[in-house]
C-alpha cells in the first residue's frame, strides 16, 4: 500500500512539471510581447511590411490624410527591421498584404512587429483584424506600449502560436477596422507595422517589393 501511494505521488508530481510545458507549446491565444522563439527544426521568416503593395492604398495621419508610398516611413532608430515601417494606417479597411508561398502544409508561430500611436493601446480582433487565408485569426488582444514615429520602439506580438499554413500561396491580412483609438479625433486609428515574423518547419518564400522604397521621400505625379 505504500508503494502505491508514493507511486502515486511521484505520478502527480510529474504530471505538474509537464503541464505547463504543454500549454506552453500549444498555447495560441496571443497578446503576449515575446522574444522571437525558434525552436528545432524550425526557421524565422521576416516579411517587411514596406515590400508590401501600398501604390493605391488609403491611410489617414493623425490628422489629416496620407496614401501610397507617403505610407512608408524610413527610420534609422534602433530595432526597426531593414530601416522602414508602414505607418499612418488610420482609415476603416485599409489593409496590408503579405502574399508568401509554402513548401507544404504545415503550423507557424505568428508575430506582429508594431507600435502605437495613441499611447498604451489595445488592438483586438474588433479593431484591428488578422485574416489568414480568409480566416479571421482569434487573438485575446496585442497589448501595445505608446510609441512615436519619430523614435519607435516596435515590439514583438505574438498573434498565435497555430497559424495554419497551407501548402503553396497563403494571404495574410492585416485590416483596420472602424474604431475610436485616434486621440486625436476620436476617429479610426491603426498601429504602425514593421514586419511579420513567422516561425515554422515548412520552407516559406515570397517576392517583395523592394521596388517601393524607390518612392520614398519622392513627390509623386
Amino acid at each position: 500500500m505504500m508503494k502505491k501511494k508514493i507511486l502515486a505521488a511521484v505520478l502527480a508530481a510529474m504530471c505538474l512539471l509537464v503541464l505547463p510545458f504543454a500549454l506552453c507549446a500549444c498555447g495560441g491565444g496571443g497578446g503576449g510581447e515575446d522574444k522571437v522563439v525558434v525552436g528545432e527544426g524550425m526557421k524565422e521568416y521576416i516579411l517587411e511590411a514596406e515590400y508590401t503593395p501600398v501604390e493605391d492604398k488609403i491611410g489617414g495621419a493623425q490628422s489629416g490624410s496620407a496614401s501610397g508610398y507617403s505610407l512608408i516611413m524610413q527610420s534609422s532608430a534602433e530595432g526597426v527591421s531593414n530601416g522602414y515601417f508602414i505607418h499612418n494606417i488610420h482609415m476603416t479597411d485599409c489593409t496590408l498584404e503579405f502574399t508568401f508561398n509554402a513548401e507544404r502544409a504545415g503550423t507557424g508561430a505568428l508575430y506582429v512587429r508594431m507600435i502605437s500611436q495613441w499611447g498604451n493601446t489595445k488592438f483586438t480582433p474588433d479593431n484591428f483584424g488578422i485574416v489568414l487565408n480568409g480566416k479571421e485569426i482569434s487573438y485575446s488582444g496585442l497589448q501595445v506600449k505608446g510609441s512615436s514615429d519619430d523614435a519607435p520602439e516596435f515590439v514583438d506580438k505574438v498573434v498565435t502560436q497555430a497559424a495554419e499554413i497551407k501548402q503553396g500561396e497563403n494571404k495574410l491580412e492585416l485590416i483596420v477596422r472602424e474604431n475610436t483609438l485616434n486621440t486625436y479625433t476620436h476617429s479610426t486609428g491603426g498601429p504602425a507595422i514593421d514586419c511579420v515574423k513567422i516561425v515554422t518547419d515548412t520552407g516559406i518564400s515570397w517576392d517583395p517589393l523592394t521596388e517601393n522604397l524607390d518612392h520614398v521621400g519622392k513627390i509623386e505625379a
